[in-house]
């Protein structure tokens, strides 16, 4: 803002507005050229993938290079659709034109038939069988004498007139409405219906030769009444094809078109027309489009950090760090997978894309400002889903996989916060894939695929971050917390052995950090010195992980140990960890709190085992189960040594109430002040007092209580308080006042 002097004269003023114009004009100039510079190299990242190339293959030829594709498009799949259209061709049924009267002309003949059967039989001046059949073919149809057989004939003239009155009466009805259902002229119909005639007709007459005779008659006369109609068939087998929408296939952009050595289809050239690829064409309109778009989102964002961070606006180099953070973002996702040798599909583009942007959001978040940082990931994922073909998935899940990554690592102190950090990518990531692939009606195949680019993309850009802020921190003279965590790294070849030969103490070393530090920071003590110490504290047990209950899983190996020889096991760990530490080559100050850590305190538990056989010298034996250390001689080794035994005990209890976890930490920093062990260190009762709350704020929020079940009986209640037995340590034991009689369980505190 310019502001000018009232009182200065005309002339004056002028010159002072020349001289602020002239220093604007000066710092607008480099702003200018890094918007420009900026704006130029983003939009030629962005519109990489719409310049195709010329693809000339025919059905049949054998490609020579691998194609893919350079943006996200649909196809018309003709050769599904054609499968699918013959498909419903095939589904079609037949369609048989009526055959007008049809039917009553068969109920009629057959009727004749009867009635000329019966005059046969009536007629006096008929003698025998042979006239009467002579005279039963004179008065038929012509088309009739050839449907009737002459034994049938002989049967029904010869049956008695009760019976023929029945024929008459039921068998002519039937005729009719048998004939007057649907018979097509297909093999099937005919059959079918004259064994329904049958059928019928002896539910009426029996199985008698009379039924088998009219039967006999009556199925000479059924005909199909349906006659196919081939053309009303084709064209309804063409309406229904047509009825069949066209099958769409989806190509992703960097999917693969077609391999290297693969014959092409018909189905590659649908892909190369929907893509360009038979007559390619540089999109220029779409090109200018999105320089356009770039350039409003830079200036946009120069308006932005003018309005709300002027000291960023003002900082030319802030502002060329900044530029420089968000094109190699754009570079890593554009270029970063073919600098890798890596052919990216067009999903895997995507989970590129939230490890770049994650990565750029963390860079700006720590080196530059975290309200820039989420402004800065908003707009890189929106140009990601434009540039990915108007991709809104990918779009989303860069955004939120972003803003998670900036909260995880918006107040990194330790070298855990970045383990931490690594974590919580992850999941987010992998929370991201799961729920959009689910809603994006992916398979389980490529939602596991996509898990494991998440865990690698969450993992990835909290190691990109790393390297970021330690090569950027010092060319723009910034400074973070990262140069004061190299003590903290847990890649610690002796951190990285005691996971593997001692997981149990790796673990509760891990919760002692976490512990001792927060109280650090209430009372003044170095919270990064204590979590070192605490990480390096117990790594003497590795040389015998199984003698401390932590690392045990099946047998005790302390069952077939004295009480005295047990006790000097588990303090010679104090000897190894310092041996291992010269070893290793750790800072003397560490070694200091390793040494200090249990002070000249009573390995109790083995104490009281010893005490409870008898021994009545219990003052000259409390010596032999006593630490040969040296009292804490600082707060952070007063802290140590306190957070071990709260984290310890802690395990013990089987309702982490916050009463519970309150009592737990005044009796074990009751029990170090009585015993003398907090004498030489610099700790004051106010700092005593901070200490406690802070353990018991920290141990609440760590711990929830655990659900009540039933009482178990039998063998079940038998494993569970064997269970919960074999949690509890030595000095848990002594401070809770439950030592059980024969339990040979031994914590590494």
């Amino acid at each position: 803002m310019i502001i000018f002097n009232s009182v200065a004269q005309p002339g004056h003023r002028k010159k002072d507005l020349d001289k602020r114009k002239s220093a604007l004009l000066r710092a607008g100039g480099p702003r200018v050229i890094l918007a420009l510079c900026v704006i130029l190299i983003l939009s030629v990242l962005l519109s990489m993938h719409l310049l195709p190339e010329k693809v000339s293959l025919r059905v049949g030829d054998i490609s020579n290079e691998e194609i893919r594709a350079h943006k996200t498009v649909r196809y018309i799949d003709t050769i599904a659709t054609e499968r699918l259209r013959q498909e419903a061709a095939k589904r079609t049924d037949k369609v048989y034109t009526v055959v007008p009267k049809a039917a009553s002309e068969t109920g009629e003949a057959f009727a004749q038939i009867i009635d000329v059967l019966k005059r046969a039989r009536l007629d006096p001046t008929l003698y025998s069988d042979e006239a009467r059949i002579a005279y039963v073919s004179r008065n038929l149809r012509p088309d009739l004498q050839e449907c009737v057989d002459s034994e049938a004939l002989r049967i029904l003239l010869k049956a008695d007139a009760k019976t023929f009155d029945q024929i008459q009466s039921y068998a002519e009805p039937l005729m009719r409405q048998i004939v007057d259902r649907e018979i097509r002229d297909i093999p099937d119909d005919v059959p079918v219906v004259r064994a329904e005639f049958r059928k019928r007709l002896i539910e009426i007459l029996g199985n008698t030769k009379y039924a088998a005779a009219v039967s006999k008659i009556g199925g000479s006369l059924i005909r199909p009444n349906r006659l196919f109609d081939p053309e009303a068939t084709k064209k309804a087998q063409e309406r229904e094809m047509r009825m069949v929408p066209p099958k769409y296939g989806q190509i992703l952009l960097g999917e693969v078109v077609i391999s290297k050595g693969e014959r092409v289809t018909p189905e590659h050239i649908d892909k190369f027309t929907a893509l360009g690829l038979s007559h390619p064409k540089a999109d220029y309109v779409t090109m200018m489009c999105i320089s356009i778009l770039v350039a409003c989102v830079v200036i946009f964002t120069l308006l932005y950090l003018a309005r709300y961070h002027a000291r960023i606006y003002r900082s030319t180099k802030l502002l060329g760090l900044l530029s420089l953070i968000v094109v190699l973002s754009v570079l890593g996702l554009k270029l970063g997978g073919a600098a890798l040798g890596l052919n990216l599909s067009g999903s895997q583009s995507g989970y590129f894309g939230m490890i770049w942007i994650a990565t750029a959001g963390m860079l700006t978040a720590t080196l530059i400002n975290p309200q820039v940082a989420v402004m800065i990931v908003a707009l890189l994922s929106a140009m990601t889903g434009f540039a990915m073909n108007q991709e809104l998935r990918w779009a989303l899940a860069a955004l939120v996989s972003g803003f998670v990554a900036i909260y995880s690592v918006s107040d990194i102190r330790h070298r855990s916060d970045l383990m931490t950090a690594a974590v919580i990518v992850s999941l987010t990531n992998l929370a991201i894939v799961w729920l959009i692939g689910r809603v994006g009606g992916d398979d389980v195949r490529t939602l596991f695929i996509g898990s494991g680019w998440a865990v690698v993309g969450g993992v990835s850009s909290i190691g990109l971050f790393w390297l970021g802020t330690t090569a950027l921190e010092k060319p723009f003279g910034i400074t973070t917390h990262n140069r004061l965590l190299e003590l903290a790294d847990t890649n610690n070849p002796i951190l990285k052995r005691l996971l593997m030969e001692a997981p149990g103490t790796y673990s509760h070393s891990i919760f002692v950090g976490n512990i001792a530090a927060g109280a650090a920071e209430q009372i003044g003590a170095d919270p990064l010195l204590v979590r070192v110490a605490a990480y390096y504290h117990d790594v003497g047990k590795m040389k015998r992980p199984h003698f401390f209950v932590e690392n045990q899983y099946v047998e005790n190996a302390h069952d077939g140990l004295n009480p005295s020889l047990s006790a000097l096991v588990i303090r010679s760990h104090i000897k190894d960890g310092l041996e291992l530490a010269k070893e290793y080559k750790l800072p003397p100050l560490i070694c200091e709190l390793m040494a200090q850590h249990h002070g000249t305190s009573v390995v109790k538990y083995f104490y009281h085992q010893a005490t409870s056989e008898g021994n009545n010298e219990s003052d000259m034996l409390e010596q032999h189960f006593r630490y040969d250390g040296t009292k804490p001689q600082s707060k952070e080794a007063a802290l140590l040594m306190l957070a071990d035994s709260v984290e310890a005990a802690s395990r013990s209890l089987s309702k982490p109430t916050p009463s519970r976890i309150e009592n737990l930490v005044d009796k074990i920093i009751d029990d170090r002040l009585a015993d003398g062990q907090l004498d030489e260190s610099d700790l004051t009762f106010k700092d005593i007092s901070r200490i406690r709350d802070s353990f018991v704020r920290t141990l609440t929020s760590m711990m929830h209580a655990r659900i009540e079940y039933p009482e178990l009986t039998g063998t079940e209640g038998k494993k569970s308080a064997n269970g919960s037995a074999n949690k509890e340590s030595s000095e848990e034991a002594s401070e809770s006042g439950k030592v059980e009689k024969g339990r040979s369980q031994v914590t590494a505190s």
